[in-house]
């Protein structure tokens, strides 16, 4: 079985850890970090010469390389990066909580369920 290509949406508080994690697990390849602010995306990348960076969601969500994505951005983002993510065809982990209501966590586990 190989590995899973992962990419990691947000780069600020808890994104490091996940980014570490994918990064030292034998079922994950970690393939890319996103994150809207460069500084942050460079100082974290240090210590990732192989991952690719990117400062813009849609370059995540149209490369084909990437099977899955983990968010770690602002809660008030989780529900339209999530469904952005299913419409691509990724499969995808969102960080805790899953929504700021239940109508966008309602829709997620939708659109996860017509994902498959």
């Amino acid at each position: 079985m190989r590995a899973v290509n992962v990419a990691v949406i947000g780069a600020g508080y808890w994104g490091p850890n996940l980014i570490r994690n994918f990064n030292s697990c034998p079922a994950a390849t970690l393939v890319a970090v996103c994150d809207h602010v460069p500084e942050r995306l460079q100082r974290v990348l240090a210590g990732y010469p192989a991952v690719r960076g990117c400062c813009s969601t849609e370059e995540i969500f149209s490369d084909s390389s990437e099977d899955a994505v983990a968010i770690a951005t602002p809660v008030g983002t989780h529900a339209p990066l999530a469904l952005a993510a299913f419409a691509a065809g990724k499969h995808v982990l969102v960080e805790k909580p899953l929504a700021s209501n239940v109508a966008d966590a309602e829709a997620m586990v939708r659109a996860a369920r017509q994902a498959g």
